[in-house]
């Protein structure tokens, strides 16, 4: 607001008092403000008020703009996430939008790479400047894309852009910016550096995203291969990878270490590959010799994961070697205890035996929930780590949810 002071007693209320001790912008004596001088004061206070919101807006845009910057720079140095794409195209979005002043909608999508027009649920959204993940995209705007990724460039008709971001993979993306009414030649300039270098990040992102996924079905699979010669362990090391999320997202490890823990649980058990099957698929309980043999599988595994450079086989290792430590030092194969047990191990211990004891073994039939959670209360602090065991408590309907989807026994 800009306030003007009008005064016919100059004496009682001193103009370098006044402008000095309260927040107004102009004096005037009575005298001095006729109709002329008045215009021009208003006049001059408008434009004081319309050069101030300028200023802000370009405050505010700077700010986004560094905000935009920022997520780009995290989503790159964390290159491994699954979320890698969503942060990285959000923070492009922003950029842009901020840029060129865009206050109207705008998102990212992806797309495969031919010119040809397939189903309507050809276009993937990955980012959207209101921040929704909405998959919907209207009429006006798929005929856009559509016409930008035959013609393979980029499009400005009327209040809107669709910058077209070739790459050397089978997908491309897209950005579309609504109500972009006029475009300086330095915007212009910057969507077109914007078009011609993005495919490169992009091919980066999916390259890096091809071999986290290779890693974890390579994983998958030998976890799979360990597991279906006990044929009643069924989707065993799906709900622990699951589980193993949850609980590290509920203990609040960040979300590099969760996908980690995630990824890296299936070969927990990895070592059972030299257990003979007599011992393995035994329907009873194991003698003393017989549990020796079985004990033997944590250090085989470990020995078959340990060493690699890739951080989800070392973290796999760890968990392999570590999972049947005890918090109280009563495990094996080395008695660690407490906080020298790793946290990865530590929450694989509470979701291996959770999974085990509510499902069939060859050795047992299924526990009821109420069972289940009591035997692993009364081993918290002992067994398992206590804000493990709670965290599986306080998110049960979240793990019986897991159970649910993975409940069938065909390891396919």
């Amino acid at each position: 607001i800009r306030i003007i002071l009008r005064t016919g007693q100059p004496c009682q209320a001193p103009e370098e008092h006044v402008i000095k001790c309260y927040d107004i912008n102009d004096y005037k004596q009575k005298t001095e403000l006729d109709r002329t001088k008045l215009f021009t004061t208003v006049f001059s206070a408008l434009r004081a008020y319309r050069d101030l919101q300028t200023i802000e807006a370009s405050r505010l845009a700077e700010m986004k703009f560094r905000t935009g910057l920022e997520q780009v720079i995290n989503s790159t140095a964390k290159i491994l996430e699954t979320q890698t794409l969503k942060q990285f195209f959000d923070g492009l979005l922003i950029q842009v939008a901020s840029l060129i002043r865009l206050e109207d909608e705008g998102l990212f999508v992806l797309a495969d790479g031919a010119g040809a027009v397939c189903s309507d649920d050809r276009y993937q959204v990955i980012a959207r400047s209101d921040g929704s993940s909405s998959q919907e995209i209207d009429k006006e705007t798929l005929s856009l894309l559509d016409k930008a990724r035959t013609e393979k460039k980029s499009l400005h008709e009327k209040n809107t852009y669709v910058a077209y971001f070739p790459s050397k993979g089978n997908k491309v993306s897209m950005l579309y910016l609504k109500g972009v009414k006029k475009l300086s030649s330095f915007n212009v300039h910057l969507l077109n550096v914007f078009a011609s270098n993005i495919g490169i990040a992009f091919d980066n992102l999916m390259l890096n995203k091809e071999v986290t996924e290779t890693q974890e079905e390579l994983i998958s699979r030998l976890g799979n291969a360990v597991e279906s010669r006990a044929k009643d362990a069924g989707n065993h090391i799906r709900r622990i990878a699951e589980f193993s999320y949850l609980l590290a997202k509920a203990i609040g490890l960040d979300e590099k270490s969760c996908l980690t823990v995630k990824q890296a649980s299936p070969m927990h058990d990895v070592g059972k590959i030299a257990t003979p099957d007599a011992i393995l698929m035994k329907p009873g309980t194991l003698d003393s010799k017989e549990f020796e043999v079985m004990k033997q599988h944590p250090l085989i595994g470990y020995e078959i994961l340990k060493g690699s450079k890739r951080d989800i086989l070392q973290a796999a290792s760890i968990i392999a070697l570590q999972h049947h430590e005890k918090f109280d030092g009563s495990g094996y194969p080395s008695g660690l205890s407490g906080d020298d047990i790793h946290i990865y191990a530590r929450i694989v211990a509470v979701a291996d035996v959770f999974d085990a004891l509510t499902h069939k073994r060859c050795y047992k039939e299924p526990w009821p929930i109420e069972k289940t959670l009591e035997a692993i209360n009364k081993e918290k602090g002992k067994h398992f780590d206590p804000q493990i065991v709670d965290a599986l408590i306080d998110n049960l309907p979240e793990v019986l949810s897991i159970n649910e989807v993975y409940t069938s026994d065909d390891l396919t």
